[in-house]
């Protein structure tokens, strides 16, 4: 069956490392860990604005966490093109063998996994690898999966490539990494080397936008690049209101709240930022993704040393300079933090850009997925300038 769809920074680093959250942490002891502003933010972002339908409900919903302590299934279907050598050991949590077919629709996927410079990434590819390539990289709370429904369709034209970002998913989730951004977009850069990836379209959405931006900034990597999709992210203005709580998500509770049942699946189902008309499957399998035994603990290291402030710097102190290639900026209109307006003068800020609006909440690619492709589509099949 398939898996469902006053100190110093180095003492304030290996506090966090250490820290193990007790399950019954009160609102007292989290408000003294954080500002009880970026509470309020979590709140406003996470609670239901709508009552989740009975479908979406099960009796493990009343279970604290859905953790899984991993391992590889020996009876895994697998693909007998296997273009990549194996890693001689799996990240923690690991499930899926390497080179394990799964269905998207009648599609078929490849879970792979591959180790560059120490770190090793799992990827899952669709499509001819002879064919142009497309390489997708998600944001947070998220994984590969996020892009299924672009994995299946776009795999006619594209060899697609969809990653899970360090910390995340099946990917290597070692508490000692760097998981800055632009640590991230390195690390990237050499899986691509590693798997021959030379010249390739490019997407990222949320966080994997700014790991995308970021990449773009490694040696060599601009030139390589032929088209960027560029999801749900803020641009040349600063992010709009409501903002993401990130220092809430870098604190140590947040760790517990991450290994909860309902992490993150009432926020695709029932919160601002809820996925209109997701099903029962695709929801589960959202949840699944998030509960690879690690990701509690590293994913929430990518917000440690990074801000909504720090990233505007960056972009309009160096990343839009690398932004050389055709951009497609694509927004859900109805994201409840990202607004329309903040984009009207976006593509004055790279050499080649342009905006358009999907409607949809901010992960409209699971919420409007044949808009999304459609509109990916059209983006890549554009030639290239002269």
């Amino acid at each position: 069956m398939q898996r469902p769809a006053a100190k110093s920074l180095a003492d304030a680093e290996r506090d966090k490392s250490t820290f193990t959250p007790r399950v019954g942490f009160t609102i007292k002891t989290l408000t003294k860990m954080t500002k009880p502003k970026e509470i309020l933010k979590l709140i406003k972002i996470l609670s239901p604005q709508t009552l989740p339908r009975l479908e979406y409900l099960a009796r493990e919903d009343l279970h604290l966490t859905d953790v899984r302590e991993g391992g590889v299934r020996e009876d895994a279907p697998l693909t007998t093109d296997l273009r990549y050598p194996q890693p001689a050991e799996l990240p923690r949590g690991a499930e899926n063998a390497h080179g394990e077919i799964e269905m998207l629709g009648d599609i078929e996927a490849t879970h792979w996994y591959a180790a560059a410079e120490g770190i090793t990434w799992h990827f899952v590819t669709t499509g001819d690898p002879s064919k142009e390539a497309f390489v997708l990289v998600h944001g947070f709370p998220e994984s590969w999966y996020t892009f299924h429904h672009q994995m299946r369709d776009l795999s006619d034209q594209f060899y697609c490539i969809a990653v899970d970002t360090l910390g995340n998913g099946q990917s290597d989730k070692r508490l000692d990494l760097d998981y800055r951004y632009s640590a991230i977009a390195t690390s990237l850069g050499n899986l691509l080397d590693r798997i021959g990836v030379e010249h390739y379209n490019l997407a990222g959405h949320d966080r994997g936008a700014v790991i995308a931006d970021h990449l773009l900034n490694v040696e060599g990597m601009e030139q390589r690049v032929l088209r960027y999709v560029r999801m749900q992210q803020s641009a040349n203005e600063p992010h709009g209101d409501p903002q993401p709580p990130h220092k809430v998500f870098a604190s140590p509770w947040f760790v517990t709240l991450m290994k909860w049942t309902g992490f993150p699946r009432v926020a695709y189902a029932a919160s601002a930022y809820r996925v209109e008309g997701i099903t029962p499957e695709v929801l589960t399998r959202l949840g699944y993704e998030c509960k690879y035994r690690g990701i509690a603990e590293a994913s929430p290291k990518q917000f440690v040393h990074t801000s909504l402030e720090q990233e505007l710097a960056d972009r309009h102190n160096f990343l839009f300079a690398k932004m050389t290639m055709p951009v497609l900026f694509l927004q859900g209109r109805f994201d409840p933090g990202q607004h329309p307006e903040e984009y009207e003068n976006t593509p004055d800020f790279v050499t080649n850009g342009r905006v358009e609006f999907i409607d949809g909440n901010h992960f409209f690619q699971l919420g409007a997925p044949e808009a999304t492709t459609l509109a990916m589509r059209n983006f890549l099949s554009a030639p290239l300038p002269q």
